[in-house]
């Protein structure tokens, strides 16, 4: 079989005196083990982490994960709802609705999932590498591929440069994309070996799903399918043709059955950048995120969530160049790792194939984030988390040119640097136990970008901070004066703080101001909503006439909505707000806080019927909210319906037991019942409850 190297049915590669690491390497259940074990070892400190930045809307705001009712809906929605990004990730929708449903919101459970995908990824592309690795080291190195394959994956694991993949809860697309990537290829191989043609074609059909599921997990699995067919068609020369076009012919179905999905969401305007850099300008990007991304593999000291290449770069900082080498030496080293990879490949030794096929993969995977196509970011560390694998094999394809006893040094060398490595991302993952901390220390290592200053200021906001938010968002502006989000923010900051004259022309963007900041930014409505806020106590209809206006570029922003109806509420009446949010409700299913609204202004407009009705509908939106049934208590409590009262409050306490509220309003209806006995226990509960806080 010219090229191709047979695999035992057992998939085991057997020498006539086995190691004990060849014993090791060649069983499955012992590497996934340590795959699972080390996972969890050097990530145990992000494992209590709280949410952090984008986790704040993916697991917190997002309405599409509470429920299983939704299971269809996410593939009808991008993955971020209020933003310019086309993303359409609903498999990772569909795995936060599973982690919901296991660990109630519990961020610990969201981060364990984390790992456990990543560990898992990590085992699958050990058995992929066990399976391809013989046919490209040749007869002298074929023995060593289950050993080859556990250290790259190893290697792959423990590498701190995949922090952000693995600790971030908002990173796992990579790893779910990977994981179903990495599992339908090994079922492609698998059916290739299944003699009957309906085992065949379920197992066909089997790997068919799991790329689409890595497709609806993240685009990059798009690059997978790219992988695929590079070698197919360039290293599996024992398949005959007709074969190739056939399961071409299968990734080309998948592909059209993707587009069809990705048709489902509403249209996005992109967001204006202005023009693209002038292509010469993208090519030295390219050689600076090249030389970058090669320092971090080998040497990853300095690590950020999103890093700054060119001095026009508008996240370019003082900080930053502290840091990071000049761009000239990034340039010179993406210059020197380009050239010294062809003329490895180009060298007729041992393991040639196998560099040939690192260097491609390599390749396929870097292009799409090289800066030659426009990005929201020059280089961001979780972009290579499928690329890194093509370096690591290249890098075992140059180790298979080595002598005999020079490769065994470099096994040694090699387990030296997972230790290495391993220690590295443990230190790392202490950067996510807590947003402040994430902040931080990306700060302090030369990420301070607008978008990581805002964040931090608005950990001060949260914590009710308002003059070290205010200090720091003055000093974001210094630095970055067209970063209108900050803009906006020190407005609010300046609004909670009792200072309405200073926040007023920081919130009062003006139509044609607003108009562009729209189309720049994402979610800047909260400037419109503040300075209605301003407005809403000396002037109402003006506040109402702010609401209208910015309506017009967000029309269906909820808490633009909310607010407009709250205004009307007091202003006119119930009835007078209810059109509106019964449309907005009407058109959104699934959005539990427009049915809870609805349902407390048709109460407050004398209909409760409809009122419960939509109750039972905001019911099934999030399985653990407690406050559809709280309401309801509260309803039937007024239409002097007792039992019922109690029954609703009774589930509300099922959905949130350890919540101290809801066992008091529980001992208010009792009391009001002149039921005190029971209340009395109520109140006790709820007493314990608040004690072992």
């Amino acid at each position: 079989m010219s090229g191709c190297i047979p695999i035992p049915a057992t998939g085991r590669i057997m020498e006539s005196t086995p190691t004990l690491w060849h014993r090791f390497a060649a069983r499955p259940i012992f590497a996934l083990l340590t795959f699972v074990a080390a996972g969890l070892l050097i990530y145990a400190p992000a494992l209590g982490g709280e949410l952090i930045w984008d986790d704040e809307y993916l697991v917190g705001e997002n309405p599409f994960f509470r429920s299983p009712v939704f299971g269809w809906e996410v593939f009808r929605h991008w993955l971020f709802f209020d933003s310019f990004s086309t993303y359409y990730r609903p498999v990772q929708n569909w795995s936060y609705i599973l982690d919901y449903l296991l660990w109630r919101g519990e961020p610990a459970g969201y981060h364990l999932t984390n790992v456990l995908l990543h560990s898992f990824s990590a085992w699958l592309l050990y058995l992929l590498l066990r399976r391809l690795l013989p046919s490209l080291m040749g007869v002298r190195s074929a023995s060593h591929a289950p050993i080859i394959a556990l250290l790259v994956a190893l290697v792959w694991t423990v590498h701190p440069i995949h922090n952000a993949a693995v600790a971030y809860i908002s990173g796992r697309a990579d790893s779910l994309a990977s994981l179903f990537a990495l599992a339908a290829w090994l079922l492609v191989l698998r059916a290739r070996e299944v003699g009957r043609i309906g085992g065949k074609t379920l197992v066909f059909t089997a790997a068919g799903v799991a790329i689409l599921l890595a497709l609806c997990s993240k685009e990059i699995a798009l690059i997978w399918l790219l992988l695929f067919l590079f070698h197919l068609f360039a290293f599996e020369q024992a398949l005959p043709l007709r074969g190739k076009f056939a399961h071409f012919a299968g990734v080309a179905a998948v592909f059209t059955l993707y587009a069809v999905l990705h048709s489902l969401p509403e249209a996005r305007a992109p967001m204006e950048n202005g023009p693209p850099a002038p292509f010469t300008a993208r090519v030295l990007l390219m050689f600076r995120a090249l030389g970058d991304y090669t320092s971090l593999i080998f040497y990853p000291s300095t690590l950020t969530m999103e890093r700054s290449l060119g001095e026009s770069s508008i996240y370019a900082s003082a900080a930053s160049w502290r840091a990071h080498p000049r761009p000239e030496a990034l340039s010179v080293l993406g210059l020197l790792t380009g050239l010294a990879a062809i003329y490895l490949c180009r060298m007729d030794a041992p393991g040639r194939r196998l560099r040939w096929l690192g260097a491609g993969w390599w390749t396929l995977a870097f292009l799409p984030i090289s800066n030659l196509f426009p990005l929201n970011a020059q280089v961001a560390e979780h972009w290579i988390y499928l690329a890194s694998i093509g370096a690591f094999l290249f890098l075992a394809g140059c180790a298979s040119a080595l002598p005999a006893r020079a490769r065994s040094v470099a096994a040694g060398v090699v387990v030296l640097a997972i230790i290495g490595l391993g220690a590295r991302t443990w230190v790392r993952a202490g950067d996510w136990v807590n947003a402040e901390t994430f902040c931080l220390r990306t700060i302090a290592s030369g990420g301070g970008t607008p978008r990581l200053l805002s964040a931090l200021s608005g950990i001060y906001g949260e914590r009710g901070d308002l003059t070290r938010q205010e200090r720091l968002l003055r000093k974001t502006l210094e630095r970055f004066p067209d970063f209108t989000p900050a803009r906006i923010n020190l407005g609010i900051c300046l609004r909670k703080q009792g200072r309405s004259d200073e926040a007023a022309p920081l919130l009062d963007l003006g139509a044609q101001t607003a108009d562009e900041t729209a189309r720049r930014y994402p979610r800047t409505w909260p400037a419109a909503l503040q300075f209605a806020r301003l407005r809403a106590d000396a002037e109402p209809a003006e506040a109402l006439a702010i609401l209208a206006e910015a309506r017009t570029r967000f029309p269906d922003t909820w808490e633009l909505v909310e607010y407009q109806a709250a205004l009307r509420v007091r202003s006119i009446g119930a009835a007078a707000a209810l059109p509106e949010v019964e449309r907005v409700a009407a058109a959104r299913w699934w959005h539990l806080d427009a049915w809870l609204t609805l349902a407390e202004l048709r109460a407050e407009a004398g209909d409760p019927d409809a009122a419960v009705r939509d109750l039972a509908h905001a019911a099934r939106l999030d399985l653990y909210d407690a406050r559809p049934f709280a309401t309801l208590a509260r309803i039937e409590l007024e239409r002097g319906r007792a039992d019922a009262a109690i029954e609703a409050q009774c589930e509300a306490i099922a959905r949130q037991p350890g919540e101290p509220s809801r066992y008091l309003a529980l001992a208010a209806i009792f009391e009001k019942l002149g039921r005190r006995q029971q209340a009395e226990a109520a109140v006790l509960k709820a007493r314990a409850l608040s004690a072992g806080r």
